[in-house]
């Protein structure tokens, strides 16, 4: 039998609130694998502008290091009521929120000398979760416009791609386990 193996990747949480929902729905995937040919790997990521991306590289090169073949890598992040598949990166940072170290930053370009829109080079139609243009702003629009570049730099870094699943302390129509469950579907 041949195996996948995917790297999910949630956040920390942030706001001072006790947990971000991407950890939950994480966990909920992990819960409900029962899929012999399907390995999951697992990173958090700090909600951190300057840090995420240089954690999820690192945790890449270290599975690549231990002949781990990745199918992809799918980071999961809390937006607010929605369940989304990202598309696309704004290349810009712009939200007036701090990330969980005090860094704000608006109408900060991210990449100079690069369009304003950078599409997600990733398998989005394999996914039965409704496709968005727009992640955002902050720390999770930053992690998928670097992951894109760096993919562009680098094509042994699997394929990436980027869910926003609803806060889950808002009344929402998708449950820890429905999200998990439409993800899993996918991988």
């Amino acid at each position: 039998m041949s195996t996948r193996s995917w790297l999910l990747s949630a956040f920390d949480p942030f706001l001072n609130r006790p947990a971000n929902h991407s950890m939950l729905v994480l966990d909920a995937i992990l819960k409900l694998n029962r899929d012999p040919a399907l390995k999951i790997y697992t990173v958090l990521l700090p909600t951190e502008y300057d840090r995420c991306e240089g954690v999820l590289l690192a945790e890449i090169e270290k599975l690549k290091t231990q002949g781990v073949s990745l199918a992809g890598v799918l980071s999961i992040g809390e937006g607010r009521e929605d369940f989304v598949i990202e598309t696309q990166a704004n290349n810009l940072d712009h939200s007036a929120q701090e990330d969980n170290v005090g860094i704000v930053r608006t109408q900060q370009k991210i990449f100079q000398n690069r369009d304003d829109i950078l599409k997600l080079d990733f398998p989005v139609d394999r996914f039965k979760i409704q496709q968005s243009l727009s992640p955002g702003f902050f720390v999770c629009n930053h992690l998928c416009a670097r992951m894109t570049v760096a993919r562009e730099k680098d094509p042994s870094i699997p394929v990436f791609g980027f869910v926003h699943v609803p806060r889950h302390d808002l009344t929402h129509k998708f449950s820890t386990e429905d999200c998990a469950r439409s993800i899993l579907a996918g991988l």
